[in-house]
């Protein structure tokens, strides 16, 4: 592969020279918001340029965005039924991109429909070279959801839940879970953020879009994802708003969050705040057998039992102060974050242990700084600075001397037992977790056909433990150490009047950690073993897409990947994850090839999406349950592909339907064991891993229901997972294997806006047909619930 990959570098330094007979126009770019004269948004106005073809929509909040090539200054025509024509002139004599506000008076005559085809920014986003699926979220809002449940909708991706709210989840993209996807928020990692601050705790309301990358990732995302990576988008865009929603539901659940922001129009002074709460008791029904403590243990037959020690709660809250728009700075905010998050275990890997006491909080505290710059010192540099420092104490508290049953009854132990619910030995352990990370990308657009990116991003993790009532060996009693550094370098090509699009890229993956071992079993032995690994790794890929027709593109992919282990991997949490100081890094190669048709005839737009990814990874770090614990381990050799599509149709914005579909297969590629015997696991389907699912979304909204300006919609959702094995389908006979039950949920929400969305109501009801589901062997999820959402959204522009 590395003879195959240095002649496409060559290739695509020449283009450089073969492009200077294309043309050095330069792109500029406008973006802006159109307003009526009560400054409230107008939506679906078209804004073009005059003598051109080039124009755009607004979306439902007012936004357009759109390019021109070359000339200085342009006339922009603005129109809207029911409004009067504007016109409005737009230099680029001081930058090449300009932000416009336009405002249009009310008019007694309407102005013929005028219909200008444009591309929307997740549009642009799937156009690019890489294999990815980007979502809007903005019509989202108005509904109760987080953006697990967004995502859980996509091709490719399974998103496995434990239980309720808050509950552990195992995320999987194309066959590769857990920290195999890398996770983002603006693009900076989560890795470090907190038990609060993850996918199923985000309100949808904080964000504008989600990005997902399928195989080969950005590198200014600073990665050493496996196979892909999402990123979630904030609202950066309004600079004047409030959005805040309180939502009440089933098993006593609340979701309240608040986003807002306010910029001095003429200092640039900006004030970011943001909070979000979350709670529930999760005290759903389950269909269980269960065994008695006052019937000696004893099964019984399958009965309805409730939930009763599984309570969640966690809160965060966020402060940003800065300037935006000044010539030393797009963006320069210093931030605080805050967030806890307090968890009450019930289980352990299954139902037949009832846990009734113990519990896991943490408490976060994350100083930030980001910087952004387009234009630094010469026009076509960018740079994006982001640093911040992660302290984190979480506390892991297992003591009860009792043992519980489904229906709460408890007995104490013997006089003698040192064991906890879950633990081996009873453990209040605490743990105080600092990480430093700071990630930079620098970019420079040669000419608008070409642009040479560098990113490097590094990190600094250091964990120290106590335990005042361990009787062994504690862990993290001496600290343990966890530094990487990400360098990625990426050469991007467009030609051919944006038909076709390549990037090249390399990457180097450091890693050097230290941690201290002991007998957590041995009570006579409390010394500890100092343990230190390195890694050096280097990596490299391409992705390239070509317009077949205007509307289709074929994409192609390639990379050879790492990915290092993380610190939750290696040390483990000191309770019920043991620490496995010895695994690898994980390596895969990556190729991916797709199709991606967007159609639109008259007011029909129909979009298709078919794609092939093929994967050879090693080294794979997977989770292994040993009874009440787990670690995590490696597997030798994997070799999986996976075949995805799907087809989405919307008419005038009023009916939309979508539906996809995913078939994988993962298998074991290693004739041999470690040990050198036969490997009967050999061209076996890895176990516990889905292969296929897939979607079904229905929605049609009303417009100017009951009243101008109020909007109700209606959507329904299905989501089909076939059974799959716990375990290998190479393991037991047939009739006694366990599998993971075929999945049906199906989900109804009703959403009415009023006054242009400034006030909103949402309800919805979760797996409607009231279905045993269970994402993991024997662990029930939620059966049908209610959700009432009220949401108040305003924007105030400034002038």
């Amino acid at each position: 592969m590395r003879h195959f990959f240095k002649p496409i570098i060559i290739i695509c330094i020449s283009w450089n020279n073969i492009s200077a007979l294309v043309g050095q126009t330069k792109e500029n770019t406008i973006h802006g918001q159109v307003f009526d004269d009560k400054g409230q948004p107008v939506a679906y106005a078209t804004v073009a340029v005059q003598n051109s073809a080039i124009g755009a929509v607004t979306n439902d909040k007012g936004y357009f965005s759109l390019i021109t090539f070359g000339n200085k200054e342009i006339h922009l025509i603005t129109r809207s039924i029911g409004y009067k024509e504007s016109q409005q002139t737009v230099n680029f004599n001081t930058a090449n991109t300009q932000h416009v506000n336009i405002y249009l008076e009310a008019s007694a005559t309407s102005l013929n429909e005028v219909v200008i085809s444009h591309k929307s920014k997740t549009t642009i986003k799937k156009e690019l070279p890489y294999a990815i699926t980007a979502i809007d979220a903005t019509p989202l809002q108005v509904r109760n959801l987080d953006i697990n449940q967004v995502l859980n909708t996509s091709a490719g991706i399974r998103i496995r839940e434990e239980g309720g709210l808050g509950s552990n989840f195992n995320f999987s993209l194309n066959g590769f879970t857990g920290n195999q996807v890398k996770f983002f928020l603006d693009g900076v990692p989560m890795d470090n953020f907190g038990s609060s601050l993850t996918l199923n705790n985000i309100p949808i309301n904080l964000i504008s879009g989600i990005e997902v990358y399928k195989g080969v990732v950005p590198i200014h995302l600073g990665s050493d994802a496996l196979g892909g990576a999402v990123n979630v988008i904030t609202n950066n865009k309004i600079k004047d708003f409030i959005d805040a929603s309180y939502s009440y539901g089933s098993f006593n659940t609340h979701r309240a969050a608040i986003v807002s922001r306010h910029t001095n129009s003429k200092s640039g002074i900006t004030f970011n705040v943001n909070a979000f709460y979350n709670y529930s008791d999760n005290n759903y029904d389950m269909t269980l057998s269960v065994a008695s403590i006052e019937n000696g243990g004893k099964y019984g037959a399958p009965e309805k039992i409730k939930r009763f020690h599984d309570a969640y709660k966690s809160q965060t809250a966020q402060i940003e102060v800065g300037v935006m728009d000044k010539k030393y700075a797009d963006k320069l905010l210093l931030g605080l974050i805050v967030s806890g998050n307090y968890k009450e275990l019930q289980t352990g890997h299954n139902m037949n242990i009832v846990i009734g006491e113990a519990f896991v909080e943490d408490d976060v505290l994350i100083p930030t700084l980001k910087y952004q710059k387009n234009n630094l010192l010469v026009n076509g540099l960018s740079v994006n600075v982001f640093a911040n420092y992660n302290i984190r104490q979480a506390l892991n508290a297992d003591t009860s001397s009792y043992t519980y049953d489904w229906y709460q009854n408890k007995k104490p132990k013997g006089l003698t037992s040192t064991s906890g619910e879950i633990s081996w030995n009873k453990t209040l352990f605490r743990y105080d977790d600092n990480s430093a990370l700071v990630t930079a990308n620098i970019s420079y657009e040669i000419n608008p056909m070409h642009v040479i990116s560098i990113n490097n991003t590094y990190s600094n993790f250091t964990r120290v433990g106590e335990d005042p009532i361990s009787l062994t060996a504690v862990p993290f009693s001496k600290p343990n150490t966890l530094r990487k550094n990400i360098s990625g370098l990426a050469y991007n090509i467009n030609l051919l009047n944006n038909r076709f699009k390549t990037i090249a890229f390399v990457k180097q993956y450091l890693m050097q950690s230290t941690s201290f071992e002991g007998d957590r079993y041995n009570k006579e032995d409390t010394t500890l073993t100092k343990i230190s690994t390195s890694y050096n790794k280097q990596a490299y890929g391409l992705a390239s897409t070509f317009f077949i027709t205007k509307t289709t593109q074929l994409k192609v992919s390639y990379e050879k990947t790492f990915r290092l282990p993380e610190a939750k991997e290696m040390f483990g949490d000191g309770l019920s994850l043991l620490s496995s100081l010895n695994i690898k890094p994980e390596d895969s190669q990556n190729f991916n090839i797709g199709l991606l048709s967007n159609n639109t005839i008259n007011r029909h737009q129909f979009v298709a999406e078919l794609e092939y990814l093929y994967r050879l990874p090693k080294n794979m770090i997977k989770y292994k349950a040993d009874g009440n614990d787990g670690y995590y381990e490696n597997q030798v050799a994997v070799k999986g592909y996976s075949i995805e599509g799907g087809l989405k149709y919307n008419f005038k914005n009023k009916i939309h339907i979508e539906i996809n579909g995913t078939y994988q297969k993962m298998v074991h590629d290693n004739k041999k064991t470690p040990e050198g015997g036969t490997n009967y696991l050999y061209k076996q389907q890895l176990a516990n891993i889905p292969y296929l699912f897939g979607n079904l979304m229905l929605g049609y909204q009303i417009g100017d229901f009951l009243k101008p300006k109020n909007d109700l919609s209606i959507n329904w959702t299905t989501i089909f997972v076939e059974a799959f094995y716990l375990k290998s389908p190479a393991n037991g006979s047939p009739a006694g294997k366990n599998d993971i039950p075929r999945q049906i949920s199906n989900s109804l929400s009703l959403s009415y806006s009023i006054n242009n969305g400034q006030y909103n109501v949402s309800a919805v009801c979760t797996n409607l047909t009231d279905n045993e589901l269970y994402d993991n062997w024997k662990l029930p999820k939620p059966g049908r619930a209610f959700n009432l959402k009220l949401r108040y959204y305003f924007s105030k522009h400034n002038n």
